[in-house]
Parts: C-alpha cells; structure tokens; sequence
C-alpha cells in the first residue's frame, strides 16, 4: 500500500475511528483485555475498502430511525489491530497517543497467551483508564 493511502487511512482513523482497550471476556482472574480498532460509517464503501485491504470484521447496525441510514462498522482486534495501527502510526495526528498504548499493550500480550502476571495486570489495567481518559467525550475539565 501506497504512503499516501496509509495517510488517508490514518485521517480515516482521525476522524471516524476509534482505537481502544476493551474488556472482552470473562476470566477466573477477572477479565481479558483486548485492543481494537474500528471504524463507523453510513459509507458501506469506505467500510468494504478497509476490510478489503487490512482484513477484519465487517457489521451492519440497523438505522435506530426510519429515515436514518444504516451504519457500518469495520473492526480489527488483538494482534491484526497492532499491526495494522503500525502501518498508520507515522500519519496519525489525533489518535497517536491512543495508538501508542495499544501497540504497547499488544507487545506486553505477545507470546502471554491469556496469561498475565500480577505486575503486568497492573499495567494492562492502567493502559486501560488511560486510553478510557484518552477517548472521554466531551468537555475537558
């Protein structure tokens, strides 16, 4: 893929993506943390190109009103999501911080398995609140 596609990709990103740390499953230990990155639309072409390109899951969300179009979302999670955010991390702008957490945290993952001791617990769950204070809405106190 071009630079100048990845750069696109990263606006892409900037502007209608979402790049977090999410409680995914249940665990004896608590629950499992896995980073993913996606992105909503109405536009099912921006949505099919990403998939097409960087692979992932694609969802359609019903319109929540009549003369609402559908919405559609495209995700990449875990490994596939670290090395896609790798490939636009050079373009980002706004989502840059949000980025570096994930890699990061998907570094510390590799080669763990679902296995995580204390200290890195730890510092999964503060990577966490971090990326939860990064992607707050609204206003700044």
């Amino acid at each position: 893929m071009r630079k100048t596609d990845l750069a696109y990709v990263a606006g892409i990103i900037d502007g209608e993506g979402c790049i977090g740390l999410y409680r995914q499953t249940r665990t004896k230990r608590g629950f499992s943390l896995c980073i993913q990155v996606t992105v909503n639309s109405t536009d099912e072409w921006i949505i099919q190109w990403l998939r097409s390109f960087f692979g992932g899951n694609l969802y359609v969300i019903k319109a929540r009103r009549e003369n609402w179009k559908p919405q559609w979302e495209w995700k990449l999670e875990a490994g596939k999501a670290m090395e896609f955010l790798k490939l636009v991390y050079p373009y980002l702008r706004l989502k840059k911080p949000q980025a570096e957490i994930a890699i990061k945290f998907q570094e510390m993952r590799r080669g763990q398995g679902h296995h995580l001791n204390d200290e890195e617990r730890a510092i999964a769950e503060t990577q966490r609140i971090m990326m939860a204070n990064l992607n707050k809405r609204g206003a700044v106190k």
